[in-house]
């Protein structure tokens, strides 16, 4: 979605610059998280190192994230094959599909209005959604991305004094219509599972997070 281009931000200055880099790292950290694992993320997970990385992100955020920022997020089971079987047994397979699908269309409403929705945000900031890729455009890592680069903008656009308000409008919009939507709706189906508990605890603090950075957002974009 973003060409392929590897996107950082130096020479931060203001503390709303940190707030905005922060929030995009955090964004792309669950983008990571959320994708399909590899043994990697697995020993990340395991170690502590994952939790270590969110909890780290989150001492920089303007909202109280403490409480769930670490619970059971490395409970991961006793291994890599046990860890990347339980998440294709609650995301990616099944008979009916998946128990727990992690596409927005699947929980409100019609998934072709669905994702013509998440689309319309992507093409108005001239994006697309690469046809290399195996996720459609409600797919969780897909919006994630999508929060990760209008608040990687955010940053930018705060660094060279331009005008913030329509990339947090965006964000704003973008939170209320998909992810803090049926996010929450995806939680209740992952809560009715005997799984690992890494997974109920990622969704949890998903949800905290975009119903934190969504009134965050509303109330930035209205300043």
């Amino acid at each position: 979605m973003t060409d392929g281009v590897h996107m950082e931000l130096t020479n931060l200055q203001s503390a709303a610059e940190h707030i905005a880099a922060q929030r995009s790292r955090l964004y792309q950290l669950l983008e990571a998280a959320f994708a399909f694992p590899d043994d990697e993320f697995f020993t990340a997970v395991r170690d502590g190192t994952f939790a270590t990385a969110l909890a780290h992100l989150c001492e920089a955020l303007p909202y109280d994230l403490t409480s769930v920022a670490t619970l059971d997020l490395g409970a991961v089971g006793e291994s890599y094959a046990e860890f990347e079987a339980e998440y294709i047994r609650l995301f990616d397979v099944g008979a009916a599909g998946p128990p727990c699908p992690l596409y927005a269309g699947v929980y409100i409403g019609d998934r072709m209005k669905v994702m013509e929705d998440a689309t319309r945000f992507y093409n108005f900031f001239s994006l697309r959604v690469s046809p290399q890729l195996r996720e459609l455009p409600d797919h969780i890592t897909t919006e994630l991305e999508f929060l990760h680069y209008l608040t990687f903008r955010e940053a930018e656009a705060r660094q060279h004094g331009l005008d913030p308000t329509p990339l947090l409008r965006a964000q704003r919009d973008f939170l209320a219509r998909q992810l803090c939507k049926w996010v929450p709706r995806l939680y209740a189906r992952l809560a009715k599972q005997t799984t690992l508990p890494f997974f109920p605890a990622l969704v949890r603090f998903a949800i905290a997070f975009f119903e934190r950075d969504q009134a965050y957002a509303a109330a930035a974009s209205d300043e």
